[in-house]
This record gives C-alpha cells, sequence and structure tokens, in this order.
C-alpha cells in the first residue's frame, strides 16, 4: 500500500475535523480526494505531510502508514512521496524563499528545505536532476529568475519539479491549478495528465471536479470529515453523488478529453 489511513481523528479544541477516518490508497492507483471546504481535506493531507499528527480519542490515536511504515523522517519522505501544496506555494512567495532563483528553488527538494542549500552540499548530479526537472515542467528557460517573481502559473511548475526532482514514485497535489488562467490552467492538466501516463502516481485533493485526471480511475469523497463516498471516478463525480456532497443542485459534465465539468442549476 502507498497510504493506509486506520481509524484516525483530529480534534482542533472541540472541533472534531476528520472522524474516525479508514482509507487504504494501493501503489500506482491514481486517486482524487474531493471535498466542500471544511470537509477535512487540508487535514488530512497534512497528516500525509507530517505537518500535524492525529488526535488521541478514547486512549487511541489510530496510525497512518506510508508504503508500509509510520516511521518516517520528512527528509526521507520526501523521497519517495513528493508534495506540491498552496501552504508550500505560499511559503515561496515571501522572505528568503522567494528570493531563491528557480533553478536553487528545484535544489531545495533534495534537503526538504525552503532555503538556499550550501554550495558544497550540492553535487554535479544534483543539479542535472534538477535542470532535467526544470525542463520536464518546461520552465527551464526560467532557471535564473526568482521564483517570488514568477507568474502563479510559472511558480507551480517549478514547485512541481521541486516536488519530483528526487523521482517520487507518488505525488500528493493539494488544487494545482488554483490562481490559475484558463490558459495555465490547460498546460499545467496537460503535464500532470502526462506525469501520471508516465508512472507517476498521483493523488490529487481538491474540489474543483475540472482538476481531476482522465487518469484518475478513483474518487474518494469527504463530507464533514468522513468519508462519504470511495468508487470509480465516474461514479463519485455522477450528478447525484456531487450534488448530495456540496448540498446543492449540481449539473456535472464530462468532454470528449475525459475532464469533469460542473455548475449550480
Amino acid at each position: 500500500m502507498l497510504i493506509e489511513i486506520q481509524d484516525v481523528s483530529v480534534e482542533r479544541g472541540c472541533t472534531r475535523i476528520l472522524n474516525h477516518i479508514n482509507l487504504d490508497i494501493p501503489q500506482k492507483q491514481h486517486v482524487a480526494i474531493v471535498g466542500p471546504n471544511g470537509s477535512g481535506k487540508s487535514t488530512l493531507l497534512k497528516l500525509l505531510m507530517k505537518f500535524f499528527y492525529p488526535s488521541v480519542i478514547d486512549g487511541q490515536s489510530g496510525a497512518i502508514r506510508i508504503l508500509g511504515r509510520e516511521d518516517w523522517n520528512v527528509w526521507e519522505l520526501r523521497r519517495h512521496l513528493g508534495f506540491v501544496s498552496s501552504e508550500i506555494d505560499h511559503h515561496f512567495t515571501i522572505g528568503r524563499s522567494a528570493r531563491l532563483n528557480a533553478l536553487h528553488s528545484v535544489l531545495t527538494g533534495f534537503f526538504s528545505a525552503e532555503l538556499d542549500p550550501d554550495p558544497s552540499d550540492i553535487t554535479i548530479a544534483m543539479r542535472a536532476d534538477a535542470e532535467q526537472a526544470l525542463e520536464w515542467f518546461q520552465v527551464k528557460s526560467k532557471s535564473s529568475k526568482a521564483i517570488g517573481h514568477m507568474s502563479t502559473g510559472e511558480r507551480r511548475r517549478v514547485l512541481l519539479a521541486r516536488a519530483m526532482v528526487q523521482k517520487p514514485q507518488a505525488i500528493v497535489l493539494d488544487e494545482p491549478t488554483t490562481g490559475l488562467d484558463i490558459r495555465a490552467r490547460a498546460d499545467l492538466l496537460r503535464i500532470l495528465n502526462q506525469l501520471a501516463d508516465a508512472g507517476t502516481q498521483i493523488v490529487l485533493v481538491t474540489h474543483h471536479l475540472e482538476e481531476i485526471l482522465p487518469s484518475i480511475q478513483r474518487t474518494i469523497l469527504l463530507k464533514t470529515g468522513e468519508v462519504f463516498l470511495d468508487t470509480q471516478t465516474h461514479v463519485a463525480l455522477s450528478e447525484e453523488s456531487i450534488s448530495s456532497l456540496f448540498d446543492a443542485a449540481i449539473r456535472v459534465d464530462r468532454d470528449a478529453s475525459g475532464y469533469f465539468h460542473s455548475r449550480i442549476i
């Protein structure tokens, strides 16, 4: 299994954000986790990133295993599981991290850091891998540009290159097209679908149906901190399921390319 979540809850103050979640994601299976704001998506993501830990409820904390292990340190985990989230994106728009150029931003991925690595720690192989990652995400021409001065679309692709620089077997994406214009969103989704087709496992966390790649076979719906539905994508994204999830009448269509589109009716 890539991810195993067993009886995990998270409480903050008197609020139960996640309530006894049980979830398994096998290796090589592309999965989307979809839910409205407040459903617990961001908290689940932070659990996977080791930013949060499960709460102890009735003397039990449950368990989260990634590739069969609970005891990961972040630096080692990033070799196997890459992350791109809105929180990481924000970190690279402020302070010293925003002054890094694209190449150095990607190189920080080798050290699970957000500041310029010591030049003596950077090997020729690391630099070559960073340049290759920038090329894959079509931003190699921006290698010397400060990441804080980039457009949202450029920055997002640099951070994807950073997450992929160690060639992890899977990558977790948190609403990857947020803030992008129509053209930038289409370009990024095309690149992500190519990444999935090339063998990198995708775990996509979002509330935008339009972000769900054609290659994603399984979709998990979260609502009020619990698994609402876990099934094949075309079933999970039916009008009935999505309308129930968002408590609204929603029209869902799928285009010839395999992408979903939704609107209130």
